[in-house]
C-alpha cells in the first residue's frame, strides 16, 4: 500500500494500547480456562471464574505494565524484536513473583490452588510467547495494508544528506515514511536564505501533519542547527538530529549532564553502583549456601581424585578477570598436566591427558565447583563470561573484535554462551566469535532474573552440557 493509510488506521499510540489490551485479555482468558480445566479435573467442579479472572488480570497487568513503562508495545520496538523470548520469560516470572508477594502480604495464598497456579504459569508463558511471535510476524503486513499507520517524517539538510538519510530510513524503518524533504543549499549562502527555506519547510510540515523532523548534522555551519530547531520547535513534532558517522555505531547514546556541561553519552558502565551491589549480594549468598551444602561432595570428589591418579586435588591456572586483572582460578584436577604458561593446549574430545575420573567431572561440570571460592573472594561471579587462560586471551584479543570487552564484567562459573552450547574448545575464530557475541549480549542485558534463568538452564538444559570434554 502507499505510504499513507486509511483515515481509520491505528496510530502508533493506539496500536500500543490495543496490543496491551489484547495481551491482557488473552492472559485473563488463559487464567479462566486453566482454572476451570484444573478444578474440573481435580475436584469435579469448575471453581470460581471470578477468582481466576482477578488473578489473571493482576498477572496480566503486572506483565504488561513492565513492557508499557519501557515503551516496548510501540510499533518500532516490536518491529525491531526487542521483546525476545528470554525477556518474556523473565517478565512473566516476575509477574508471578509479584503475585506471590501480594498473596503473602495479604495472607491470601491459601485461597488459591497451587496446582492451578503452576498450570496457569506454564500455559500463560506459552500464550504470551506465541502471541508476541504472532504480533511481530503480522505487524509489517498490518502496516503495508494500512491498518496501522506509519508516522509522517520530514528530512531537513543538504541534497546529499537528505538522500542518504532517506535511504537509511527507508531501508529499515517500516513504521515511518518520508512525507517531505527540505533541501538547504550545501554551498555558502546567507542566513536569510536558510531562514526562508526553513520557514517554508515548517509551514509545509504543519499542513502535511508531519510528526517527526530529522535534521541532518552534515552542514557544518553552526547556526544551521540552531535555526532549524527554532523553526520546527513551534510545531507539535518530535525533532531529531541525524547521528551519522561515529554516533551511528551507538544505538543507546543519550544526553547526560555534568553540572552545566551537556554531553552525549555513547556508552554506560556495564553495571551501575546499585546493580553491582545487587549482583555481588546474589553471588555471596549463593556461593556461601552452595559451599555449605556441597562440602560433602567436595570431600568425595577429592578422595576419588587421589585414588584415581597421583597429583594434587586442585588445578590452578592464571585467568583474566574484571578489567583484565589476573587471578588464580580453582578447579578440581581432571588432567595429567598443569599447563599455565605462554602456551596452553585446550582439551579436545578423547584427549589422552584427561584422566578417567576427569572425563566424568568435565562432562558433568563438577570440576568447576571449586570456583565458588573464587566467587566468594570477589574474583568471579556465579554468572558471567567464562574466563580463559591468559595465553588464549592474548591470542584471541588480536583476532576477535571487541574480545577484551567481554571482561568488562566479572567472569562467571557459567554464562549465557555456555548454556547456549558455546563451551569447550574454541579451535576456530568463528567458534570464539559466537562465544564473544553471547558474552556481550549478557553484559548488555544483565539482570538478577537473567542470572537466575542462566543458573536454571545450567542445571536443566542439555545445551549447557554440549561440547564438554
Amino acid at each position: 500500500m502507499a505510504a499513507g493509510a486509511s483515515r481509520f488506521a491505528l496510530s502508533s499510540t493506539a496500536f500500543a494500547a490495543a496490543a496491551f489490551i489484547v495481551e491482557l485479555v488473552f492472559i485473563v482468558a488463559t487464567a479462566i480456562v486453566t482454572g476451570i480445566a484444573y478444578h474440573s479435573f481435580a475436584y469435579g467442579y469448575p471453581g470460581s471464574i471470578e477468582q481466576y479472572a482477578n488473578i489473571g488480570g493482576l498477572a496480566g497487568f503486572v506483565y504488561g505494565l513492565t513492557f508499557l513503562i519501557r515503551d516496548e508495545y510501540s510499533v518500532e520496538s516490536l518491529l525491531e524484536g526487542h521483546r525476545v523470548n528470554t525477556r518474556l520469560f523473565l517478565v512473566w516470572s516476575l509477574a508471578f513473583v509479584t503475585l506471590a508477594a501480594i498473596g503473602f502480604l495479604t495472607k491470601s495464598t491459601a485461597e488459591f490452588s497451587r496446582g492451578w497456579l503452576v498450570l496457569f504459569y506454564g500455559a500463560g508463558l506459552v500464550v504470551v510467547v506465541a502471541l508476541n511471535a504472532g504480533v511481530q510476524r503480522s505487524l509489517a503486513a498490518l502496516i503495508d495494508r494500512g491498518i496501522v499507520r506509519r508516522r509522517k517524517l520530514m528530512i531537513v539538510g543538504t541534497e546529499d544528506d537528505v538522500a542518504k538519510l532517506e535511504r537509511e530510513i527507508s531501508d529499515g524503518a517500516a513504521s515511518v515514511y518520508v512525507a517531505a524533504r527540505a533541501i538547504v543549499p550545501g554551498t555558502y549562502c546567507d542566513q536569510a536564505s536558510i531562514s526562508e527555506v526553513l520557514e517554508k519547510a515548517a509551514a509545509n510540515a504543519r499542513v502535511l501533519g508531519i510528526e517527526d523532523v530529522v535534521i541532518s548534522s552534515g552542514l557544518s555551519r553552526p547556526d544551521f542547527l540552531d535555526s532549524s530547531v527554532a523553526a520546527f520547535s513551534l510545531l507539535p513534532v518530535a525533532i531529531h538530529v541525524g547521528a551519522g558517522g561515529l554516533l551511528s555505531r551507538f544505538k543507546d547514546a543519550e544526553v547526560a549532564r555534568f553540572g552545566r556541561a551537556t554531553t552525549l553519552s555513547l556508552t554506560r558502565e556495564p553495571l551501575g553502583p546499585f546493580e553491582a551491589m545487587t549482583k555481588r549480594a546474589f553471588d555471596v549468598a549463593s556461593s556461601s549456601i552452595a559451599l555449605v551444602l556441597l562440602s560433602p561432595l567436595f570431600l568425595v570428589i577429592a578422595a576419588l581424585i587421589k585414588l584415581d591418579t597421583p597429583g594434587p586435588v586442585f588445578f590452578r591456572q592464571r585467568r583474566r578477570g574484571y578489567n583484565l586483572i589476573e587471578f588464580g582460578i580453582w578447579k578440581f584436577r581432571t588432567m595429567t598436566v598443569q599447563d599455565d604458561g605462554d602456551v596452553v593446549v585446550q582439551a579436545t574430545r578423547n584427549d589422552a591427558r584427561v584422566t578417567r575420573l576427569g572425563r566424568f567431572l568435565r562432562k558433568s561440570s563438577l570440576d568447576e565447583l571449586p570456583q565458588l571460592f573464587n566467587v566468594l573472594r570477589g574474583e568471579m561471579s556465579l554468572v558471567g563470561p567464562r574466563p580463559h587462560a591468559v595465553a588464549h586471551d592474548r591470542f584471541f584479543e588480536k583476532r576477535i573484535a571487541l574480545y577484551p570487552r567481554r571482561l568488562n564484567m566479572k567472569p562467571g562459573i557459567t554464562g549465557w554462551a555456555q548454556v547456549n552450547g558455546f563451551r569447550g574448545a574454541t579451535e576456530t575464530d568463528e567458534a570464539m566469535s559466537n562465544r564473544v557475541d553471547h558474552d556481550l549480549y549478557y553484559i548488555d542485558n544483565w539482570s538478577v532474573a537473567f542470572d537466575i534463568y542462566i543458573v536454571m538452564l545450567t542445571v536443566l538444559s542439555r545445551k549447557a552440557q554440549q561440547n564438554a570434554h
